[in-house]
């Protein structure tokens, strides 16, 4: 039988690299708690939410299925 594939998550990030390793050194139930910001504490800018199979930004946080990979997300 064929197996389904793993969803995809929506996630919230920054778009600045030099903020990644900021992000990536906190823990992840303090990650899971900046979900909601619309901006990043780290440098201000804007957050963008993006499909955590293939990278890209995803428009619609309404979206079921991601519009670039075709992944449905996570519920």
């Amino acid at each position: 039988m064929h197996d389904e594939p793993a969803g995809a998550r929506k996630e919230k990030v920054c778009q600045e690299q030099e903020c990644e390793e900021q992000w990536s050194q906190l823990e992840q139930g303090v990650r899971d708690c900046c979900t909601t910001f619309v901006y990043c504490p780290f440098c201000a800018n804007e957050m963008v939410t993006r499909c955590s199979v293939c990278g890209e930004t995803v428009s619609d946080i309404d979206f079921q299925f991601c519009p670039w990979c075709g992944v449905k997300f996570d519920q």
